[in-house]
């Protein structure tokens, strides 16, 4: 599912722009679910995350890398990640 909505935000310009100011993985299912997506926040995390983990070494750290993080924005994660439940 996570595929479909993905493949639905390159073929949308509109919905690539309601996209650009979303922050969260709430802001992002709100989004999908506005689009006919059944994508609750968890699912579109841990959809990314299975993308990750199912890809080659060298697509996962592309994908990685695209995300366009700064060295503030990867310090702030790696300080505040949560390791468990």
């Amino acid at each position: 599912m996570v595929e479909a909505f993905l493949q639905a935000i390159r073929e949308n310009e509109e919905l690539h722009l309601q996209l650009r100011g979303v922050t969260t993985a709430a802001g992002l299912a709100e989004i999908a679910q506005s689009q006919g997506f059944d994508l609750p926040p968890a699912a579109i995390v841990k959809g990314f995350a299975q993308l990750l983990v199912d890809s080659s070494d060298s697509l996962a750290v592309r994908n990685f890398d695209n995300l366009g993080w700064d060295m503030g924005e990867l310090l702030w994660v790696a300080k505040t990640w949560e390791l468990a439940d």
